[in-house]
């Protein structure tokens, strides 16, 4: 007997291989359905895979319905050689793959021709695949996981700063609910105080008679759309005399309503 090792790349998907690896029959597909030598159909004769380690390969469907197909079966692994070119890639898939029960791996394409030729050449060959070192990065992982990890820490610094921001935001501005509990009147011109401004230092309009004003409790006036877009959007404070809407004053009670009193 003579013992060959070749290098393989475990699946992202599927259960790992254990410690103490994986001994098993390894039977091709092609030998029993030339047909179906992809693995892209569930097999007809079960007998011939159960408890066999399936060799099939890469093409016409995805890595996981191999896997599924063989796995149905009644395969325990599968191995999936590339029949393209030379190069270990590591096979993913999409969606839950929890379903999964059995480990496949991938062997590029001239470990894959001198294995099916070894088992066209015989017939019972015995393999083992055995626990992948996770330690050892393929290179293109490698260089993806060095391109993105700064990119990730800048989006990551960045979704940081847009929510302090709003934090900030939502310090500064005042809440709607105040801003509509604020004292309101219609301005008429003949009941006009003389040491009452005639216009609203916002927009700079004029006041004109029936026009809705918002009182702050500094006592300065304003357009309502004016003061209370400036105190929901911009700043909490009277924009003349920069005093904050939100601070206590001495009309605001000690007590509230539904609070007991001694």
């Amino acid at each position: 007997a003579t013992n060959v090792t070749y290098q393989d790349r475990i699946a992202a998907f599927g259960p790992r291989l254990t410690d103490e690896g994986l001994f098993g029959d390894l039977v091709s597909v092609e030998d029993i359905e030339p047909d179906n030598k992809k693995g892209c159909n569930k097999l007809k004769n079960l007998i011939e895979v159960k408890n066999r380690i399936v060799l099939v390969e890469r093409g016409l469907c995805s890595f996981i319905d191999k896997v599924r197909n063989m796995q149905a079966s009644g395969a325990i692994a599968v191995v999936v050689g590339d029949n393209d070119r030379n190069g270990l890639i590591t096979m993913y898939a999409t969606g839950d793959t929890s379903d999964v029960a059995i480990p496949s791996v991938f062997i590029a394409q001239s470990e894959y021709r001198a294995i099916k030729s070894a088992v066209e050449g015989s017939k019972h060959i015995e393999v083992q695949l055995v626990k992948d070192n996770l330690l050892q990065w393929p290179l293109l992982d490698v260089i993806i996981v060095v391109i993105l990890s700064p990119t990730v820490m800048m989006i990551f610094i960045y979704v940081l700063w847009r929510i302090r921001q709003r934090q900030i935001r939502v310090r500064d501005i005042a809440p709607q609910q105040v801003v509509g509990n604020l004292a309101t009147k219609i301005f008429f011109n003949s009941k006009r105080q003389e040491n009452e401004p005639t216009d609203c230092s916002i927009c700079l309009e004029e006041y004109v008679d029936e026009d809705e004003l918002r009182i702050l409790p500094c006592k300065h006036e304003f357009h309502i759309e004016c003061i209370d877009n400036w105190l929901t959007t911009r700043k909490k404070f009277c924009p003349n005399c920069k005093r904050d809407i939100c601070s206590p004053t001495e009309e605001t009670p000690l007590l509230s309503n539904n609070e007991p009193t001694p």
